[in-house]
């Protein structure tokens, strides 16, 4: 029995060309900042696609859909979610898209639209500088996006440590810097899912 369509490698890449393909409009106004009522509903449905079959978190789905942040693909989300019980059209593409998804990546097309190995293309550049122009315009987004998650990474971390701190420092606000705590520890969680690192928990947390 083969696999579902989740558990199977899905790229945010091929969401897009797949939306692209069903919603008539170009990868390149996709990720644009044009507002039409096409692209409008093919970037939602690429957030929903995204949420639905790829492990890539909000901020990742945003940065490869041009560089928007998590509550615009959140609020995206909910968009489609809600054109897909009233806009009949919507739904047809939707599925089209979808269905376009579960075919090629249960294919060998699927191993020429992964996203980018970004460390091994970064590794690439810095032993051979001279082929850096061979980089395509998608490795630079997704290297871009990763290097950015991993400033973002940084600092949570970094705050994580130092609400640690206070919670030594300060034993009487303990319980708020708890609940403070467990919202850092989420979103390190989260940042590291988008990077590929398996975040699945071993074990209750005790905070």
């Amino acid at each position: 029995m083969s696999a579902p369509v989740a558990q199977r490698f899905v790229s945010v890449r091929l969401i897009i060309f797949a939306v692209a393909e069903a919603f008539g409009v170009s990868i390149t106004e996709l990720r644009s900042s044009r507002r039409t009522a096409a692209t409008f509903r093919a970037r939602a449905a690429a957030c929903l696609l995204g949420r639905e079959l790829t492990r890539a978190s909000f901020p990742m789905v945003g940065r490869m859909l041009g560089d928007r942040d998590h509550s615009t693909i959140m609020k995206a989300v909910l968009r489609a979610e809600g054109m897909l019980r009233t806009d009949e059209d919507f739904a047809v593409r939707y599925a089209a898209a979808k269905r376009a998804i579960q075919i090629i990546a249960n294919s060998k097309l699927a191993e020429l639209i992964r996203d980018d190995d970004t460390a091994a293309v970064a590794a690439r550049i810095c032993e051979h500088p001279s082929q850096a122009d061979r980089v395509s315009t998608l490795q630079i987004i997704a290297m871009a996006a990763r290097l950015v998650t991993l400033e973002e990474l940084a600092e949570d971390a970094f705050n994580m440590l130092a609400s640690l701190d206070q919670m030594v420092d300060q034993p009487d606000r303990a319980a708020l810097l708890r609940r403070d705590l467990h919202t850092r520890i989420n979103a390190i969680t989260e940042s590291l899912g988008s990077l590929g690192y398996v975040t699945e928990p071993q074990g209750e947390a005790h905070v």
